[in-house]
C-alpha cells in the first residue's frame, strides 16, 4: 500500500527493486485499487506478479463494511473466489463500523450470519478469510477482535494482525461511496495484549509502525514490535510479514521507508530466533 496513489505496476517495480519476495496486493476500491476481483482477469494478475520477480502474493487486502452493507459481503465472497483462482492463499478484511443506534450485540448477531456465509465461502475456495484489528468491535476494546474470531468455528477463518491499529485506534473505512477515517480514537490499546488474545489465530501479520496516527519505519515508532514477534514465536507462527505504510509519502520517500524497515525486520526476525526467508 505504500504506492497506492500509483498504478500496480510502479509499486510492484519499486517494492520489487529493494529485495521483497513476496507483496501483498490490495483491493480497496478508490483507497487502493490495485486489484479488483469483479473485473481483472486472476490468471493475467498472477502473470503480472511474476513477472516482477516475486515468488507470489501473501494476502489480498479487501476491507468493507461486513456489518452495515451487504454488499461488503458480496465483495469478500468474490474476492475469495478470485484469490483461489490467482493463487493467493489469503483475503484480509474487517468488520467495519456499527449502523447508528446499534449496540455491539445487535452487530455481533448479524456478523455471525454473514462470517458463517463467508467462512463457508472460504473452506470452498481454500483460502483463508483473516479479519484484522479494523472496525468499530475489534479496536473499541481488547475484547472484539477474539469475540469476532470466536463466532464461527471454523479453520478458515483466522486473523490477520495489525500491529498499529489497536495501538492508535482508529482505521481507514472504504466502501463504494469512498473512504474515510473512521472512530477518530484519542486513547488506545495494547498492541502485544491483544495479540496475546488472537495468536492462534494469526495467518498474516501488517508489521506496521505508527507515531500518532502517522506510519512510520519499522522500529523508528510507538509500535512494541519486538514483543509482538516474541508472542507470535511462541504461539507457533510461520507466517509472513507484510511492512505497511497508509501511502501518504512521495515515492522516494516511501521507496526508502520499505527498504529501511525491510532491513529492521530482517534484523528483528534473527534476534527473536527466527529465521527470515
Amino acid at each position: 500500500m505504500a504506492f497506492r496513489q500509483h498504478s500496480l505496476d510502479f509499486a510492484l517495480e519499486k517494492i520489487a527493486d529493494v529485495g521483497y519476495e513476496w507483496v501483498e496486493v490490495e483491493a480497496n476500491l478508490k483507497w487502493c485499487p490495485h486489484a479488483d476481483p469483479w473485473k481483472d482477469d486472476p490468471i493475467a494478475f498472477k502473470e503480472k506478479v511474476a513477472k516482477y520477480g516475486f515468488n507470489g502474493v501473501s494476502a489480498l487486502g479487501s476491507h468493507r463494511e461486513l456489518i452495515t452493507q451487504e454488499q461488503g459481503v458480496k465483495d469478500i465472497a468474490r474476492a475469495m473466489e478470485w484469490a483461489a483462482q490467482a493463487d493467493v492463499p489469503i483475503v484480509i478484511t474487517g468488520e467495519g463500523r456499527l449502523a447508528e443506534g446499534m449496540t455491539t450485540d445487535e452487530a455481533l448477531v448479524i456478523l455471525k450470519d454473514r462470517l458463517t456465509y463467508l467462512a463457508e465461502v472460504a473452506e470452498h475456495n481454500r483460502v483463508y478469510l483473516a479479519m484484522e484489528d479494523h472496525g468499530a468491535i475489534s479496536l473499541a476494546s481488547l475484547e472484539g477482535l477474539p469475540q469476532i474470531i470466536s463466532l464461527v468455528t471454523s479453520d478458515w477463518l483466522a486473523v490477520n494482525f495489525d500491529t498499529a491499529n489497536i495501538h492508535r485506534g482508529d482505521y481507514v473505512g472504504t466502501d463504494r461511496g469512498g473512504y474515510e477515517w473512521k472512530l477518530g480514537a484519542t486513547t488506545s490499546h495494547d498492541e502485544v495484549e491483544l495479540l496475546r488474545r488472537v495468536a492462534h489465530k494469526v495467518v498474516h501479520l501488517h508489521f506496521k509502525d505508527v507515531v500518532g496516527r502517522n506510519a512510520v519505519t519499522a522500529g523508528t515508532g510507538e509500535i512494541d514490535l519486538m514483543e509482538c514477534l516474541r508472542v507470535l514465536r511462541e504461539a507457533g507462527f510461520d507466517g509472513v510479514l507484510s511492512y505497511e505504510t497508509e501511502g501518504w509519502e512521495e515515492p522516494v520517500n516511501a521507496a526508502k521507508m520499505i527498504s529501511d524497515s525491510r532491513q529492521y525486520m530482517i534484523n528483528a526476525l534473527r534476534s527473536t530466533g527466527i529465521e527470515a526467508t
